[in-house]
């Protein structure tokens, strides 16, 4: 199959809107599927159930962020048939982050912001030692992408958020003044764990970016709902059968607390969980190439990193379409024939598209990949007890 050219194809096309992805699902649990807790009622209300325009009632599955959440943990697992990792099978630059312990804390693919998350900022001393060009990825923007791409390429499609910047920071402390004084006000004395978070925000790594840059909107929005759905509620309990008989209490102590003791159903409608029956559960996915075309590469060939944008979300998405445990409940399969894509084009029916075979994606990825610049191997980053992120984590944990 000849997908490189005809994705290259594609994007030269300013007349395609992008790709559309169409999967219909069933429920391995039954006749049921069960939304993620606590998104069908809240406050008594409820609110995650809605009417399409046919007058049919839905309610979401997956939703945007958590579909975008999935594709990219794939990287760090061993989801392919060689059992390596994702990101090594595709030369991936993926960064893992670990104690002294060598047990992982969190991986480049699991950053709630992406590049632009604090977590990523206050490993700033540790990835320069590895030679990772930070200052390069954190002042990326769609009109200089370079560094995203070989450096943290999903932020590409799934998108970025800088929530915090020295400009940001600055006005809060302008529309608070003395908010952040470090002089002592009377009657207070300042705990030295206020020190050691003022310090750690000094670590962060802020940047003034102009706000019209300091974001970027994800170019592939996936979800999966359930059609002609009914609701079913279920009352879960626990029964303790060593500790059930002894009452909630033992010694003026719950019990409780030491997580014994049995848990009766629960009467209180907004922790009822829900399940629903549905008529139809379908997947829906845009990868839009006109938002692709705003993004400018000067050290890389422009066609040459959008087509490697494409073929990764592609590969990504489409691997994820084996790997559908979402949660408890909610076990899908891929009905027949499988995932229909077609490519979108403005003022014309859509065109029918042909993926290619999951390995034949990976070695594309992986081709693209080295010809744009990634190194082909993930980089551990070990958290010292005295960097900043380690200075963190041992605030949490109750540390000195």
């Amino acid at each position: 199959m000849n997908f490189r050219p005809l994705i290259e194809s594609l994007i030269h096309d300013e007349a395609v809107a992008g790709i559309t992805l169409t999967t219909v699902y069933e429920s391995l649990t039954g006749v049921t599927v069960t939304p993620p807790a606590g998104t069908i009622r809240q406050g008594g209300e409820v609110v995650g159930l809605f009417t399409t325009a046919t007058g049919e009632t839905a309610a979401t599955i997956d939703s945007w962020g958590s579909q975008a959440s999935r594709c990219e943990a794939l990287l760090a697992t061993r989801c392919t048939p060689s059992h390596h990792l994702l990101a090594d099978e595709i030369g991936y630059p993926l960064v893992i982050v670990t104690d002294e312990e060598g047990r992982t804390l969190t991986t480049s693919a699991e950053l709630s912001h992406r590049q632009a998350d604090a977590t990523w900022r206050l490993l700033k001393g540790e990835l320069e030692t590895k030679g990772i060009n930070f200052k390069g990825i954190q002042q990326a923007t769609r009109d200089s992408a370079d560094a995203l791409l070989t450096g943290f390429p999903t932020a590409i499609p799934f998108g970025w958020w800088h929530s915090h910047t020295k400009r940001s920071r600055s006005q809060k402390a302008g529309d608070n003044p003395g908010k952040n004084s470090s002089a002592k006000k009377p009657g207070r004395t300042k705990k030295v764990d206020d020190d050691a978070m003022e310090a750690i925000c000094d670590d962060l790594d802020y940047y003034v970016m102009d706000p019209s840059q300091s974001r970027s909107a994800r170019l592939f929005t996936s979800e999966i709902m359930a059609l002609g759905v009914s609701e079913r509620r279920r009352r879960a309990g626990r029964v303790d059968r060593v500790f059930g008989g002894a009452g909630g209490e033992v010694g003026g102590k719950r019990l409780s607390v030491l997580g014994l003791g049995s848990l009766p159903p629960t009467e209180d409608e907004d922790k009822m969980p829900s399940d629903l029956t549905y008529r139809t559960i379908e997947g829906h996915a845009f990868l839009s190439l006109t938002g692709l075309r705003s993004f400018q590469f000067e050290q890389v060939d422009e066609v040459l990193a959008r087509t490697l944008v494409v073929c990764l979300t592609l590969l990504l998405y489409t691997t994820l379409q084996h790997h559908l445990d979402l949660r408890a409940g909610a076990e899908l399969r891929v009905v027949e024939p499988g995932t229909r894509a077609q490519v979108a084009r403005h003022g014309a029916a859509p065109e029918p598209l042909e993926l290619p075979a999951p390995d034949e994606l990976r070695k594309l990825v992986r081709t693209l990949g080295r010809e744009a610049g990634w190194p082909g191997k993930t980089t551990t980053i070990i958290v010292s007890p005295t960097s900043p992120l380690g200075k963190l984590l041992n605030l949490v944990d109750g540390g000195k």
